[in-house]
């Protein structure tokens, strides 16, 4: 068996019971009164047991599944003890929703939503307005100007943000202002650094940027983060134009098909979906956009309404930006050493053993660790070591940058790009059928 997936199946399994652990203890510190924090942990614990499920085959699964089964019961229970009026609001809620949807497609020819107009929901009115205004963030301060390589992704995203000039014109035309983008690749490769460089431009243009992170609204007690969804949504469609950015948004909208999916997470993909239909029905001027590193796990129905850009590893010209970015303001070059040829080593044939941003970062941090205790080493005091390093009398050649590399090797990578790997060849059998 792959030595990897034992070692991973060993951190989840240790993990997830130091997950109820926390529960265990935060009942017994609440003179065993059960609360929301007990839920989280819980919930927490079911995670990483469901996942370990979706990896695993045979008696192995059904273990998982089974355990994630007694967790979700215990939830069940704990949920009937302090929220006794919460299934009675599920099922008010469901109710209502169904009502909605049924008038919804009954007036969708005029493009007119039931419900979507006049005062806020229950549901929608609890969530503290605070915590709404945390959404909306300031403008990012890189621009396509700091990222180097992906041209056909820039000029993809440069294409949006012509359109959004032109809001008369395509409305003549009968074009959608609304678009969807979902950034699926592999930990480390600049989705996120590219999406901000995005939002960047599009916000001097006037839209609001409105950003979260799948794993904050997960954080949210049994039934706050379908609440906090629904909110998002209307926030969005109430200042449009916007952009909208949910980062690792597997956490929110959940693959219904995987095994053993539980009850909340299914529950909080259903308002996920019917939120993101509320701002497409209204096809205002909202960027919709998701970025994840397992696009396996996002369920179909949302996968089906967004266009893919995949993002690559960096290439050489992305590398030797990063390297300068990193070195270049506090460490000279010496011995006709260059950021290109930083760049042409760190090129690898092998897929598993490039490098990401990441693994680039931590080599420039080993690198500036050898700089300092190497001048350290060489000069007197620390002003005497910093002038040095000024003057460019001592810098980084080749042969402290080969040492550097050694010690600091690129994050394995073969679980991840075989799960993308696999992922593709699915997805795009599917999109060919």
């Amino acid at each position: 068996m792959d030595d990897m997936y034992l070692d991973k199946m060993r951190k989840y399994e240790n993990l997830c019971l130091a997950w109820i652990q926390k529960a265990d203890q935060e009942l017994l510190d609440n003179d065993f009164q059960h609360t929301k924090q007990e839920c989280y942990y819980l919930q927490q614990a079911i995670n990483l047991r469901s996942e370990m499920a979706r990896m695993s085959i045979g008696s192995e699964q059904d273990y998982h599944q089974r355990k994630a089964r007694e967790l979700n019961a215990r939830i069940a229970e704990i949920v009937k003890i302090i929220d006794p009026e919460y299934m009675k609001r599920k099922e008010a809620e469901a109710r209502a929703k169904a009502a909605a949807n049924s008038k919804g497609n009954a007036s969708g020819a005029d493009g007119k939503r039931a419900g979507t107009s006049g005062a806020k929901s229950k549901t929608s009115s609890a969530i503290d307005e605070e915590e709404v205004k945390s959404w909306f963030k300031e403008i990012p301060s890189v621009s396509f100007e700091d990222v180097t390589g992906m041209p056909e992704l820039k000029q993809k995203l440069r294409n949006c943000i012509n359109d959004s000039r032109r809001q008369a014109i395509r409305e003549y035309l009968g074009l959608r202002k609304q678009k969807s983008y979902f950034f699926v690749g592999p930990p480390g490769c600049g989705k996120t650094y590219l999406i901000k460089a995005f939002a960047h431009e599009l916000v001097n243009k006037d839209y609001k940027y409105l950003s979260l992170v799948g794993s904050d609204i997960l954080s949210k007690y049994v039934g706050d983060a379908e609440k906090t969804i629904t909110r998002l949504f209307e926030v969005a469609e109430e200042n449009a134009p916007c952009i909208v950015f949910i980062d690792e948004i597997d956490g929110v909208c959940k693959n219904r098909s995987l095994p053993n999916l539980p009850e909340y997470a299914a529950s909080i993909t259903t308002a996920f979906l019917t939120g993101y239909n509320r701002i497409n029905a209204s096809d205002k001027p909202i960027i919709f956009i998701g970025a994840t590193n397992y696009p396996n796990q996002v369920d179909n129905a949302m996968l089906d309404r967004v266009e893919l850009i995949n993002v690559p590893f960096p290439d050489q010209a992305g590398r030797v930006l990063k390297f300068r970015q990193e070195l270049g303001k506090c460490i000279q070059l010496t011995d006709g050493f260059t950021f290109e040829a930083m760049g042409e080593i760190t090129e690898s044939d092998n897929e598993e053993e490039q490098y990401n941003y990441r693994d680039i970062e931590r080599l420039c941090e080993e690198l500036k660790v050898m700089v300092m205790d190497n001048v350290m080493n060489l000069y007197p005091s620390e002003d005497a070591a910093v002038q040095a390093l000024k003057a460019g009398t001592y810098g980084i050649n080749r042969q402290l940058f080969e040492e550097g590399r050694k010690r600091c090797l690129p994050t394995p990578k073969k679980s991840i790009i075989k799960e993308l790997r696999e992922w593709r060849k699915q997805f795009e059998h599917r999109s060919e059928a």
